[in-house]
């Protein structure tokens, strides 16, 4: 019976995986372009059933599939989440994902800040594989950058560096675009006759690889760069070479381009006449073109329409394979049942001794975790007591000894005004030497009410929290510290402490992690704070609602005008960044 259990799942798992593509399948037809069948074949998986490997290259196909329908956050939060999961992904495929969070990067100004690192962790994977296609695209970006800020001639020397790659490793399409990039840097910085150079030299690339548009492309260039050095009648020649070349491709507003710079090129040449013919074709073919673009525009929302009631429509059919599924799964469940009930007998008193040992570890944990508690709790104890302990000295040398000293200040002096011959000035002496007393005395007060922490600060304080965790052997807590110049007000010291010490406490209550670390970076303007462990990590939107704490520490970091994030998920651990303003 157990036999035909088996091979009756094993045929049901054959038959709901029947008909689904691989996933590197998908990404191969993402690869091509074919968005819609990667799409398509995509729908056919259920996320609760992918293993990790799998589903990283999941997200990776489904950000990019967004990308390309133009949902960029969307896109930019799935390729983070297959990033995620590096450690199951090939390097190609994370090269693939900082790739496509790049060209977001680059184009959305909340993700604008990550560019930069994103270049530098794949010009390493492009290192590594020794790739020359990658190596140019790495360099390409870095040169993007010079590119905007204006920085053109640090943008030419890396895009002779991507030259001499492509020429070494003979990649025709790559030298295409980088010497017409080459050429139209050097007409930025006036460089006429280089530019010129180029632009012919690229040109006839594309005539050996005969790529119409590309020919045409270059050839609308190069009329444009004669134009500018004046010389017409090569300007208009080199345009209708590309206007002719232009009726075999479909590309409307390309036409309309040339149109708009032939006419710019005649009216330059004299021929007003012309000009303004080719100046009207080219205002006629806009107006349909916006004619066009403002009908594919309703398509499309009645694309959406049709989608979202399709959708419906798949959400009922669901709804009733769900059914079939249910009548499936419990015939599973009886069959499997049949099973158990077979080996029961056999297996109870293993099972009995499993869960006599699974409730001594059980006991043991709850031991362990109690201790903790306990461990925690006298930390806070000392503390507390410390502080006021420091508190009631620094009130006593204030009221007390202060008051004190001050009266017997007062005498002295009314004792000299009395008396200003030289007899008295072991008086004068004893006050200045009370005086000193007295300054002392109120340094003293003054110190130990604002010394609620350590003397070297709350760094220390921090360390000190950390070698006392360490010392449970519970779990393994390191500090790494860097920019640090100065004290912060003993207000700020004091609620970062206590902040970071209740993120120490949600670790060793909640997470289950052996090692976790604390980050501190100073900045010119900000305090950066990172404390991340490798524990079992928590779904964040539910958690923050139900307790553990974090809304206490999100309002005392937000009563420093400061910034509280988290990011975690079950089984991924947790990091939690603070960012504090110190001007």
């Amino acid at each position: 019976m157990l036999r035909l259990f088996l091979f009756f799942l094993f045929s049901m798992i054959c038959s709901f995986t029947q008909g689904q593509e691989s996933l590197d399948s998908v990404l191969v037809w993402l690869e091509r372009g074919e968005t819609k069948l990667a799409k398509t074949s995509l729908e056919k998986y259920e996320l609760s059933q992918l293993q990790k490997s799998s589903l990283g290259q999941y997200l990776l196909a489904e950000g990019i599939i967004l990308y390309r329908e133009d949902e960029l956050i969307e896109a930019y939060e799935r390729l983070q989440e297959a990033k995620g999961l590096k450690e199951h992904l090939s390097t190609a495929q994370l090269y693939l994902i900082n790739d496509y969070m790049m060209r977001i990067a680059n184009g959305a100004s909340e993700f604008s800040t990550s560019a930069e690192s994103l270049v530098q962790e794949n010009c390493s994977i492009a290192k590594l594989l020794d790739d020359p296609s990658m190596k140019i695209k790495c360099i390409y970006e870095s040169s993007y950058k010079d590119i905007v800020g204006e920085n053109y001639e640090l943008a030419l020397q890396l895009n002779y560096q991507m030259q001499k790659i492509a020429l070494d490793n003979e990649l025709e399409e790559e030298l295409l675009d980088i010497e017409n990039n080459i050429g139209t840097l050097h007409y930025f910085q006036g460089r006429y006759d280089s530019t010129l150079y180029y632009f012919e030299r690229n040109l006839e690339r594309c005539r050996i690889l005969k790529d119409t548009l590309s020919i045409a492309e270059r050839l609308n260039n190069m009329a444009m760069l004669r134009a500018a050095l004046g010389q017409h009648d090569l300007a208009i020649n080199n345009i209708t070479e590309a206007e002719n070349l232009s009726r075999v491709v479909s590309d409307k507003q390309f036409i309309s381009l040339l149109k708009r710079n032939k006419a710019d090129i005649l009216a330059q040449a004299g021929n007003y006449q012309e000009a303004s013919n080719y100046y009207y074709d080219h205002l006629a073919m806009n107006d349909t073109l916006m004619a066009e673009e403002i009908s594919k525009n309703i398509a499309e929302l009645q694309t959406k329409y049709d989608t979202a009631e399709q959708e419906r429509l798949n959400a009922e059919l669901r709804a009733v394979n769900s059914k079939n599924e249910s009548r499936i799964y419990l015939l599973i469940s009886v069959l499997a049942l049949a099973g158990v009930l077979v080996v029961f007998f056999v297996q109870n008193h293993i099972k009995t001794k499993n869960v006599m040992a699974a409730q001594q570890v059980a006991q043991q944990e709850k031991e362990k975790k109690l201790l903790l508690d306990q461990e925690l709790a006298s930390i806070d104890a000392v503390i507390a007591g410390q502080e006021q302990e420091r508190l009631q000295i620094a009130s006593d040398l204030h009221d007390d000894l202060g008051n004190s000293l001050t009266t017997i200040r007062l005498h002295l002096e009314a004792a000299l005004d009395k008396n200003p011959s030289r007899e008295v000035q072991p008086l004068s002496h004893a006050l200045q030497m009370l005086h000193q007393v007295y300054t002392k005395v109120r340094r003293l007060s003054h110190t130990q009410h604002s010394r609620v922490l350590s003397e070297e600060g709350w760094l220390d304080s921090i360390k000190e929290l950390a070698h006392q965790i360490n010392q449970s052997q519970q779990l393994e807590v390191e500090v790494l510290h860097h920019g640090l110049e100065g004290r912060l007000a003993h207000s700020t010291e004091l609620t970062l402490f206590r902040v970071i010490q209740e993120l120490l406490n949600n670790i060793i209550k909640h997470s289950k992690a052996t090692n976790a670390s604390i980050s501190i970076t100073g900045g010119p303007q900000s305090l950066d704070i990172m404390v991340e462990d490798n524990g079992q990590g928590f779904n964040y939107s539910t958690d923050f609602k139900n307790g553990m704490g974090l809304s206490s520490i999100k309002k005392k970091v937000e009563s420093l005008n400061g910034r509280f994030f988290v990011d975690s998920s079950p089984g991924n651990g947790t990091t939690i960044n603070l960012e504090i303003p110190t001007i």
